[in-house]
């Protein structure tokens, strides 16, 4: 169910995620969207965030839901976290790509810079220094993303959920 009469493009689609839908808010960072959720986020925390931030609001919770009313939100049908992004993703009509991979960090919600391979070559595992030339990390955490075979995997049940072409 959808609060919220407006279409949204990607550039535009802020979430927050209340603390039962950490599965989905990474799912959504992994597809490049910002997608705001912490474990500790309360009721009021998600509905401060999501007023401040202009963000809409992703929950199975119908208290929260309730309380949200004058909100952008969506009251997901489901506990599966690929059938919450198909619903999300339709919901807003929202272009789903491969382009977006690595570009948000899953755990930070920040955007991802390029880095040069030289520059991170030493906190390389030796197959992935030897395989792949395209990095990224996240400014805060330092977590280096690359597309390897977790990332194929991951597509994979993309394509398999019908989210991804």
């Amino acid at each position: 169910r959808i609060t919220t009469g407006t279409t949204m493009t990607p550039s535009e689609s802020k979430f927050v995620c209340d603390d039962h839908c950490g599965r989905l808010a990474r799912w959504l960072r992994f597809l490049g969207f910002d997608c705001a959720h912490r474990q500790d986020f309360d009721d009021a925390t998600v509905l401060r965030i999501a007023l401040d931030e202009a963000r809409t609001i992703l929950t199975r919770d119908h208290t929260l839901a309730e309380k949200a009313m004058a909100r952008s939100i969506v009251l997901l049908d489901s506990a599966d976290p690929l059938d919450q992004v198909r619903q999300v993703v339709g919901a807003f009509g929202l272009r789903v790509s491969s382009d977006g991979i690595g570009t948000v960090c899953t755990v930070c919600n920040l955007i991802t810079d390029s880095v040069e391979k030289d520059v991170i070559e030493k906190r390389l595992p030796p197959y992935v220094r030897a395989t792949q030339q395209e990095f990224r990390e996240c400014p805060q955490c330092h977590r280096l993303y690359w597309r390897a075979t977790h990332v194929m995997r991951m597509l994979e049940r993309l394509r398999n959920a019908g989210i991804l072409p």
